[in-house]
């Protein structure tokens, strides 16, 4: 990471501010300055922005780092701006609309992302992947359509296909238009199941699916009085138009279903899951909890934003998967995520930032430290052809099992079998 402003807690209305760390050195940066936080005044974001460029420049440190990074070229690599917020107080300011002239807001530049680092630190396990990149996309929220959102990932992992990715989605819901979507789209790479009734259960769902990405469509609150979680809707729940979703689950239990299966990023289509205004959010509590980065919401979204957020920000993240599963002859990859926000933020921005904020609403949270992937096959071309092949004959295999002859249009079952004799075939020439 190239920089690091961290403010550090005095009081619930104080916090020493710091750079933490800079890509150059600057003089007196870890010296530490008192500053009061007060809730924004702005009437826009472009207020806001400005103000929160005030409250930077009170550490003159701070400010001259700040200063040297928007003042590369245009044609610069992306250079994160990262602030470590163990200040409540700090957490709850919109960091994203940060306004600095002459550049502007600062996060709708590719040059200079924005992502928050969370407090407690852990150590970022190397992870090892073996093709396919499995993302868990579960789509229960209570009257909320998910299929939006299951066709922006089924999108994404087209292209991403077209790109060298081998990538499947397993969907868990308890919407029958979803599940419906699913078969519809007659794609082997993405499977369904319906989601279980009961909170252990469905952790125990997550978990048996081993996510890569694990996505989340669902209701933000508190699984208990005091206890911050997600709801999910069963499909009774759907069936009978219930407002809310019966199946709350904790914090605690979704970082703890995660934790074992080494997880590289979880995406919280929900609202006020990163919402640090009355407690730390639910995203920078899953990244406290050893989870390398979570993608939450700040604000009480409206669903077609998040559905347009989706199909904007998968292509952008499945690109950076891609590109560190690519046989470059390299077999570590550092992926940072926060660069995959900027174009979803810009196309949400539209000609009136300051005007229509709803860009800045979506907050990463990352571990201090890069997620480093570790692909074998990226320096074995014929390993990594191999694993493709399993990948690509075990998803028509299963899909396969699914159809029922009795009512599966004749062409269908023979283009399957005709693809499942090809790649055994291509399959026992590659291991000869």
């Amino acid at each position: 990471m190239g920089m690091i402003v961290a403010f550090n807690p005095v009081d619930k209305a104080s916090a020493m501010v710091s750079l933490f760390k800079s890509s150059v050195e600057i003089e007196d940066m870890d010296v530490p300055r008192r500053v009061v936080i007060k809730p924004l005044q702005g009437a826009d974001a472009k207020a806001r922005g400005e103000e929160l460029a005030r409250l930077l420049g009170r550490h003159r440190p701070t400010k001259q780092a700040i200063d040297q990074a928007l003042g590369v070229d245009a044609d610069t690599e992306p250079s994160t701006i990262y602030f470590r917020l163990a200040s409540p107080a700090a957490d709850a300011l919109p960091w994203e609309q940060l306004y600095v002239e002459p550049r502007g807001f600062v996060a709708l530049d590719a040059r200079w992302p924005i992502a928050r680092v969370a407090r407690r630190v852990h150590e970022v396990g190397q992870r090892t992947f073996e093709p396919p990149f499995r993302i868990v996309a579960v789509l229960s929220a209570a009257e909320r359509d998910g299929v939006p959102q299951l066709d922006a990932l089924a999108t994404a992992i087209v292209a991403a296909r077209v790109q060298g990715l081998q990538v499947g989605v397993h969907v868990i819901t308890g919407d029958p238009a979803v599940a419906a979507r699913v078969k519809e789209l007659a794609d082997p790479g993405i499977t369904v199941e319906t989601i279980a009734t009961d909170p252990v259960a469905v952790v125990r769902q997550i978990a048996a699916a081993r996510p890569h990405l694990l996505h989340v469509l669902c209701h933000g609150g508190y699984a208990a009085p005091g206890v911050m979680g997600l709801s999910f809707a069963t499909r009774r729940d759907f069936l009978s138009r219930a407002k809310t979703g019966r199946v709350a689950v904790s914090v605690d239990m979704v970082a703890a279903a995660l934790k074992s299966e080494d997880p590289w990023l979880v995406v919280l289509a929900a609202c006020e899951t990163a919402n640090a205004a009355a407690a730390p959010s639910i995203a920078h509590e899953l990244v406290n909890s050893g989870v390398p980065a979570v993608i939450g919401m700040r604000r009480v979204v409206d669903l077609s934003a998040t559905d347009a957020f989706c199909a904007r920000v998968y292509p952008e993240l499945l690109a950076m998967v891609a590109a560190a599963a690519a046989a470059d002859g390299s077999s570590h990859h550092r992926i940072e995520w926060a660069p995959a926000l900027t174009a979803p933020r810009l196309a949400a921005a539209g000609g009136a930032p300051a005007r229509e904020d709803g860009w800045s609403d979506p907050v990463l949270y990352v571990l201090q430290e890069h997620l480093l992937v570790y692909t074998p096959a990226a320096v074995d071309s014929h390993a990594r052809e191999r694993a493709a092949l399993r990948d690509r004959l075990a998803e028509y295999e299963l899909f396969a099992k699914t159809l029922d002859p009795r009512s599966t249009p004749k062409e269908i079952i023979v283009t399957v079998t005709k693809e499942i004799t090809r790649l055994r075939k291509a399959l026992s020439e590659v291991e000869a």
